[in-house]
Formats: C-alpha cells, sequence, structure tokens
C-alpha cells in the first residue's frame, strides 16, 4: 500500500489551502526534484490565471558547468512560459562545512529577491525530510531540531513552502521519467564526503532494503517532534513572558533561577530565535546556567557562544553581540548646543537631554565630551565633597561593559556630569541660574 500522495494530489491539496496567494516563486535548480515541481505548478496553475508563478535559479560559482545550467534552466523555463531570474552569489566559508556555506548564500539570495508575500517553494520531499531527521538525531537534537523541515513558514517578506513534501523521492522520478523530462545530474550528488549524501547513497538505501516504509514512518516521527516542539515553544513563551523584566529586553536571573532546568534552557532558546541568532548548543546552555544564573548574586560572568554572548549584571542577563574595548573619543560641543551624535557609542547629546538631567548648560562658549580613562572626581552632595566616577559608576544600574562609553561633560577641567548618571552640585540647574566660563 502506497502511504505517499501522489504529486498531482499533494500539489491539489497544497494549492487548496493556499486561496489567498497570488505569487509563487520556484527555487528551480535544473535537477530532478525542481523540475518535477516547476511541471506539475505550470500545470496545475493553467486552470488559476489570476495566480502568477516565476522561477529562479541561484548560481553559486562552484561547478565549473553552472552558467550552462542556466541557460539549460532558461531553456526550460521558456517552454513553460515561465520568467527566470539568475542570481549569482558568493559562497564565504562560514566554518560549517560546505553544504551549510552554500545554503546560506543561496538563502540569502532567496531573501533579498522575494516579493512582498510570495511563496517560495522548494521541491524538498518525504526522503529529504527523513534525511535532515537522522542528521538532527546524529547531532543530539531535542524536538525542536527533530521536527526537521516544516512545510510552510515565514520567510524574509514571504514565506519558504515545500508542497511535495508529502511525497517520496521514488514518486518524483517517476512522474519525471512519466513526462519525459530533461534534468541535470548535478556530479556533486555523489560526493559522499558530504554527511547529507552519505545518508541519501549509502545509508537510506540500506534502510529501506530493511525497512521498505522508513522514509514515511520518520518523516512521521518528524511530524511527531513538530507537535512537541510546537507544545514546548507555548510553554516557553510563556515562560519568557514571566522572566523578561518589564519594559527591557534582559531576563531576570532570579526568576530564570526557579524554572526547572528543561525549562529555563528553553527560554535561552526561544529568547535566541527571536533575537535572529543561531541556537547555542547544549553545552553553551549548562556554561550559562552554571556560570551565570547559578553563580553568586555578585557575578559578573561571561559566556562567549561564538558570534553572541550572555552577560550577567546584577539580576539581568544580557544577549548581546560579541563586546570589544570602547574606542576612545573626544568632542568639543558648542554653543547653542545643537544635538551632538557620538559615533563610538551611538549616544545623542541634546539641549532638552541636559535639562531633562538637571544640567545648567552655559550660555555661551562650549562643553567638552569625553569618555572615561580613569582617576576622574564629580564634586557631588551637601555639603559638597568629591567622588570618583568609577565608584559612582559601580555603585549605579549600567553594567560595567558600557562604562567606559558613557560621555562625562566638561566646562574647562571641571566635570560637570557623569551622562544620565550624576551632576556636579555647582553646575545644577537647581543651585545657580546660569554657569559661565571663568
Amino acid at each position: 500500500m502506497n502511504k505517499f500522495p501522489s504529486i498531482d494530489q499533494a500539489l491539489a491539496e497544497y494549492l487548496g489551502n493556499q486561496t489567498k496567494a497570488t505569487h509563487f516563486c520556484v527555487a528551480y535548480s535544473g535537477g530532478m526534484d525542481s523540475h518535477v515541481l516547476l511541471h506539475a505548478l505550470a500545470t496545475a496553475l493553467e486552470a488559476f490565471p489570476e495566480q502568477s508563478v516565476r522561477a529562479v535559479y541561484v548560481d553559486h560559482g562552484l561547478q565549473a558547468d553552472s552558467q550552462r545550467w542556466a541557460a539549460h534552466c532558461k531553456t526550460t523555463c521558456d517552454e513553460f512560459g515561465i520568467s527566470l531570474q539568475v542570481l549569482s552569489v558568493n559562497v564565504e566559508d562560514t566554518g560549517n562545512g560546505p553544504e551549510a556555506n552554500a545554503r546560506l548564500a543561496r538563502y540569502a539570495a532567496f531573501s533579498e529577491n522575494l516579493i512582498d508575500g510570495e511563496q517560495l517553494l522548494l521541491a524538498q520531499h518525504a526522503d529529504d525530510q527523513a534525511e535532515t531527521f537522522l542528521l538532527q538525531a546524529l547531532r543530539g537534537s531535542g524536538p525542536d531540531g527533530l521536527a526537521s523541515i516544516p512545510r510552510k513558514r515565514t520567510f524574509s517578506n514571504g514565506f519558504l513552502c515545500r508542497p511535495l513534501l508529502p511525497c517520496s523521492q521514488q514518486q518524483l522520478a517517476e512522474y519525471a521519467s512519466n513526462h519525459l523530462l530533461d534534468w541535470i545530474e548535478d556530479p556533486s550528488n555523489t560526493d559522499t564526503a558530504l554527511d547529507r549524501n552519505y545518508l541519501r547513497n549509502v545509508v537510506m538505501p540500506l534502510l529501506k532494503e530493511r525497512w521498505p516504509a522508513s522514509a514515511h514512518t520518520l518523516s512521521r516521527s518528524a511530524k511527531r517532534s513538530a507537535a512537541a516542539s510546537q507544545t514546548l515553544l507555548s510553554i516557553a513563551q510563556e515562560d519568557l513572558e514571566l522572566v523578561r523584566l518589564r519594559g527591557s529586553a534582559e531576563l531576570s536571573v532570579s526568576e530564570l533561577r526557579s524554572l526547572p532546568r528543561e525549562r529555563a534552557y528553553n527560554v535561552l532558546r526561544i529568547w535566541v530565535r527571536q533575537s535572529k541568532l543561531r541556537m547555542p548548543r547544549l553545552q553553551d546552555l549548562r556554561q550559562v546556567l552554571l556560570n551565570l544564573i547559578n553563580a553568586r548574586d555578585d557575578s559578573a560572568g561571561i559566556v562567549n557562544v561564538r558570534d553572541y554572548e550572555f552577560r550577567r549584571h546584577g539580576d539581568r542577563l544580557y544577549l548581546l553581540p560579541p563586546q570589544i574595548s570602547s574606542e576612545p573619543f573626544q568632542y568639543t560641543w558648542d554653543a547653542p548646543f545643537d544635538e551632538l551624535l557620538i559615533p563610538e557609542t551611538g549616544i545623542t547629546l541634546s539641549m532638552q537631554a541636559c535639562q531633562e538631567q538637571g544640567i545648567n548648560l552655559p550660555q555661551q562658549g562650549c562643553i567638552t565630551v569625553r569618555n572615561r580613562s580613569g582617576g576622574e572626581l564629580i564634586k557631588l552632595g551637601e555639603p559638597a565633597f568629591h567622588k570618583a566616577v568609577k565608584k559612582l559608576l559601580q555603585e549605579s544600574s549600567v553594567p560595567p561593559w558600557q562604562r567606559d562609553s558613557i560621555p562625562l561633560l566638561y566646562v574647562n577641567d571641571r566635570l560637570v556630569a557623569v551622562w544620565n548618571i550624576a551632576v556636579a552640585v555647582d553646575f545644577r540647574t537647581a543651585t545657580q541660574n546660569a554657569t559661565e566660563f571663568a
């Protein structure tokens, strides 16, 4: 008994659920799978003239014949009356392997060229789903990773869709043969040094020989993992709202500490995902729990996760890009004190902000604005006393990695204010009407 719907059935069922969609774009490589999708879609949409379809071919520049393949794709699309866009990309080495490097470049090109609301259609099928499930399992993934390939998700300013996901690779091969399709064979598909190719060409045939329905059952496991992942995601979203500090992007360390370990991990995962960063590894999450969440209350540790990092200050857990040493800066701010942007910090000084902080600006002349270099003192209090700016910042809510970039305002050599932290007693608007230069 065939457990998979036919190509036409799967596509009809998919299109029947997309009645509001008007623009489709096929990711067309010229290979058999995408050729089947293009052919079947062009045929199915003949009955729906209000819906348009186009194709896009991505030239990775990794094969000597890539331009010839692009020409083949153009000829095929012309036969179907479908426009083709050829996108050339540069595949950069991200350290994640050639497959991942090419995929990142390809998806970036798709994202940049998608029309608003357009559905980008990929020809992935049940065997691709089974391979992805096995790859994720071999990497030790949980339900989120084992959910593997979703049939439809938001992508860029449109959607990424896989209408043939319920169909087997054998069905696509039979469809291509029955319709006498002419496709390109990419020689890299036989390179078993690549993990997916090894699974496809070596492991999956053995599994199917022993368990003929293995592609179907693995796809079913992926679907069940997706359902479990969705449930865990809902719980994690609720937990995230509970531990997020009000009006802030940061999380409460004490609230995270009160959660069971796995729920705390899931909160961190969804926090990272919503920040559009790559998922942390389990060992990264263990380090966050050990060195930040469960550490002493005065801990200010760091967990570096490749292209971002977790940091703690007090009861706050931060998710930040890698922090580098602050660039020293010094600017002259002239009366009448129009807005002054400090590029090194992104902070903008203004007359209004000074008034809100109670800083009594001079009526003429200029102010020197620079960052902290060490040893600064500011005159505070009644009776007045001098306090080290370093001590002042330590007592403030400013995280340590931000302290050296806080603007200090000077009139001649006298420290007027530590921006948004403190104002010298003899420069406060409450005690003087105006301050002239000495």
